[in-house]
């Protein structure tokens, strides 16, 4: 009985025990359900805040716009007259657009390998990858271990330029990216990316990169190199391998990387990843160029095409000058222009030898050295070839360019275009038309002192206006400005070279004396009409300028201004007269007016030589068949050149133009119809008379160029002869007229010339000055040694008086050797 007792008490205990742990499961497990049925709340409650945020996020934001796809701040290039690029113009952006078709699939599959391997696979997002970032993000308290984007992503994070680490922004790249996998394809999306990627010191896209690491164009990229781009973008400052050897080092195994992964993929084959992991980077090392400009300092040349092009811009399409410039420097446009790169570098070369600015040894402040410039055209198109704007390296971008931005005086270079070459176009004179070379004054203010003055101070008389030319006189130019042309005419034809002086109409101009002076580039192309028959073409710096896409958006060939300033016959007249000033006048010192090629040859040249007041300025301007060039030499503050500087813009001249016409054939300068020739007296410029030859300074017959219908038709008149005693003589040293009572040993015939206008001293003194003096016949004058008490002996012609009939050559003594200085005699090439 008391076993059966225990038995039922022990069962009634374990039922209790039993029973109070299904009390505490029964409550635990409740517990535990509301627990997670708080969880499932609170998840819910956060879900559908997530999803409420989410889907106000994707509300809020934008579609990528076609606008937004469009490449922006783009390098724009400028290219020779070749097509070889001469400078790179870059905003705040180095970028380079390339289409498809010039991207190798190297380049492709390296980015694809290393950035998104499931490109050609998702949607604009890679689930899988955007989970474990998104849980990788939530593990580490907003900072994911790595990256879940896209190819597609990160380009929309380069369009839209938002970078923040939030969860709106990866929701919203999420849903654009998705937008742009539905309007675009996946190569549009890929080619779009690859244009805008950074690869570091502001070089964008592709091209930029392959250019700036190893200077090739991307269609030419190696398998090797197309992978050392794609590593570059990760982090550009880690592994740009232009930026030292660490960086290099970096590179490379980043570049290995990625190639293991394009043979992992298949991208590649065992032999290709093998060839390509053994090829060297050879990482370009950017040398500034002379002729090209990369990052910075522009030449003048494109400092000067820029201020076209955005000029021309502006006029085009009514934009403003910020506008243009925008346009310029952010749009990729392609800049053709006329630059020839050897005449460029030889002109670089020259003006950067400082044995061509000698004096500069001595001075120390760059303001105070001596300074030139020069411009060369091609005057049968007007297209510049080359320019340099200053003495020594160029330091800074739009700098002062003196070739064609200075305003200095330019001297006796003015003459041909302002007096000259009018005057004859006209028909007011001829090449042999005399004008006298004697004191004048034409400045009202001083109406006692010669004006204009002549750069030798002295005045030779009776001269051709070859000889004006030859000699650079100023008072021959002078009087035909003042007496034939009038200032009205001059300023008419200098507007037809693009010169306006219509505010200067006074005989200073006329000579080079300007309120608003000159630059090589006017000059330049103002003598282009005296080489292109008479034609005047505007000098333009670039020929056309093309879009990204390469649609033409200035023209500058058809917009070229060019008209007829003078007639053939002119043209031709004006440069065989200024032949003689390289052979023979004043740009013949040294023989630096003359041009050789390398095998020795002479080329055909003309030009004028121009030297301000003081000896301030210098100018030569002469030309060839081939090309012409103006060159200037002097100082920023105008002081007086040295003795030893006077043929300086001669020489740089010299120097250019020899080099430039080392490769060309001899070419004369061409002949037009309606020309004749003619024997002249050059003393009278009429037809010789029977004195002309025994001019006591030679024989003064030269044969002269004229426009058919206005050769001479008279006689000299200027030559005579006349029988003097040589024993007596007036206060100039001429002998006076024999009178019947001259003893024959005394008496001479003599030739002697005439003025048609006498010329009539203000200034005694100023006589001895005037070189033909000593010839003039002294009319009226006669022996005042001799007379009928003073004859021993018969007199010379006791039956004829000092006015009878003077005896033919031959039948009396008569000088035929000059008695007084021989003078340079104009000769016709």
């Amino acid at each position: 009985m008391k076993s059966n007792g225990n038995t039922a008490s022990g069962k009634s205990e374990q039922k209790k025990k039993t029973k109070k742990k299904s009390v505490y499961s029964q409550f635990a497990l409740a517990v535990l359900k509301t627990v997670v049925v708080i969880f499932i709340s609170i998840g819910c409650t956060f879900a559908g805040i997530l999803a409420g945020a989410c889907l106000g996020y994707l509300k809020s934001a934008d579609a990528i716009t076609p606008n937004q796809l469009e490449l922006t701040k783009l390098t724009s290039f400028i290219y020779d007259s070749e097509g070889a690029e001469i400078a790179q113009i870059k905003g705040s952006e180095n970028r380079v657009v390339v289409v498809h078709s010039e991207i190798p699939d190297n380049l492709r599959n390296a980015f694809i390998a290393i950035e998104d391997k499931n490109f050609y696979n998702h949607g604009g997002v890679d689930s899988k990858r955007f989970i474990k970032a998104a849980i990788s993000y939530i593990i580490n308290l907003g900072d994911a271990s790595f990256g879940g984007s896209t190819i597609t992503q990160q380009l929309v994070k380069n369009i839209t330029g938002n970078e923040d680490t939030t969860i709106k922004r990866k929701v919203q790249e999420a849903w654009q990216a998705i937008q742009l996998e539905r309007n675009l394809s996946k190569d549009q999306i890929l080619d779009n990316y690859m244009n805008r990627i950074t690869t570091g010191s502001g070089c964008y896209g592709v091209q930029a990169a392959a250019k700036k690491f190893f200077n090739k164009d991307v269609k030419d990229l190696s398998l090797a190199e197309c992978a050392s781009i794609a590593g570059v973008t990760k982090s550009p400052g880690y592994y740009d391998p232009t930026l030292g050897e660490n960086n290099k080092k970096r590179n490379k195994e980043r570049q290995e990387i990625i190639l293991r992964a394009m043979l992992d993929q298949g991208k590649i084959t065992q032999n290709e990843y093998d060839e390509a992991i053994a090829e060297e980077l050879k990482i370009y090392e950017n040398k500034t160029d002379e002729n090209v400009s990369v990052n910075n300092v522009q030449s003048y040349f494109v400092d000067y095409v820029l201020t076209q092009v955005q000029k021309d811009l502006m006029e085009k399409y009514n934009i403003s000058s910020d506008a243009a410039n925008i346009k310029i420097y952010n749009s990729g446009l392609k800049i053709y222009t006329t630059q020839d790169s050897k005449i460029q570098k030889i002109m670089n070369e020259e003006f950067t030898n400082i044995e061509n600015f000698p004096v500069n040894k001595k001075i120390s402040n760059p303001d105070m050295q001596a300074q030139g410039a020069m411009l060369v055209l091609d005057p049968n198109t007007g297209y510049i070839r080359g320019m340099y704007g200053a003495y020594g390296y160029k330091k800074g971008n739009f700098t002062l360019n003196r070739a064609t931005s200075m305003k200095r005086q330019p001297g006796s270079s003015f003459k041909p275009i302002a007096v000259y070459g009018p005057s004859i176009d006209l028909g007011l004179i001829t090449p042999a038309t005399v004008v006298d070379d004697v004191p004048i004054y034409l400045d009202p203010q001083n109406p006692t002192t010669p004006y204009p003055k002549n750069s030798e101070s002295s005045f030779r008389g009776l001269s051709t206006i070859r000889s004006g030319i030859r000699s650079s006189i100023n008072v021959v130019a002078a009087k035909v400005f003042m007496d034939y042309l009038g200032a009205e005419k001059s300023v008419e034809y200098l507007k037809k070279v693009n010169i306006d002086r219509s505010k200067e109409k006074y005989v200073s101009m006329a000579l080079g004396g300007l309120n608003e002076g000159v630059n090589p580039l006017i000059m330049a192309s103002a003598y282009v009409p005296f080489v292109n028959n008479g034609v005047y073409f505007e000098p333009i710096a670039y020929t056309k300028v093309t879009d990204e896409s390469g649609n033409i958006i200035l023209d500058k060939t058809k917009e070229q201004k060019k008209n007829i300033v003078y007639k053939e016959t002119t043209a031709f007249l004006m440069t065989n007269m200024m032949r003689d000033v390289v052979t023979s006048g004043t740009a013949a010192t040294g023989g630096l007016g003359t041009v050789k090629n390398s095998a020795g040859k002479v080329i055909p040249t003309a030009g004028k030589t121009g030297t301000t007041n003081d000896n301030y300025d210098k100018w030569f301007v002469g030309y060839s068949p081939y090309y012409v060039g103006a060159t200037w030499y002097g100082y920023n503050n105008p002081k007086s050149l040295k003795s030893s500087e006077y043929n300086q813009s001669l020489l740089l001249w010299n120097k250019v133009m020899n080099r430039i016409h080392a490769d060309l054939e001899v070419k004369d300068f061409q002949q037009p119809e309606g020309l004749v020739k003619k024997s002249v007296c050059i003393y009278s410029g009429k037809l010789p008379g029977e004195h002309c030859s025994h001019d006591p300074r030679g024989n003064a017959i030269r044969t002269e160029y004229f426009v058919k219908g206005t050769e001479p038709k008279d006689t000299c008149d200027v030559h005579v002869l006349a029988r003097v005693d040589t024993t007596s003589k007036d206060i100039y040293g001429r002998p006076l007229l024999a009178n019947e009572h001259c003893p024959a040993s005394a008496v001479q015939e003599r030739v002697f010339i005439q003025r048609p206008v006498p010329y009539l001293p203000k200034d005694p003194s100023l006589v001895s000055k005037i070189k033909d003096w000593i010839y003039e016949l002294p009319q009226g004058e006669y022996c005042t040694i001799h007379s009928s008490s003073s004859i021993i002996g018969p007199p010379s012609n006791s039956t004829k008086g000092p006015n009878a009939p003077l005896p033919q050559f031959g039948q009396g003594p008569i000088l035929d050797t000059p008695f007084f200085l021989n003078e340079d005699l104009d000769v016709i090439p």
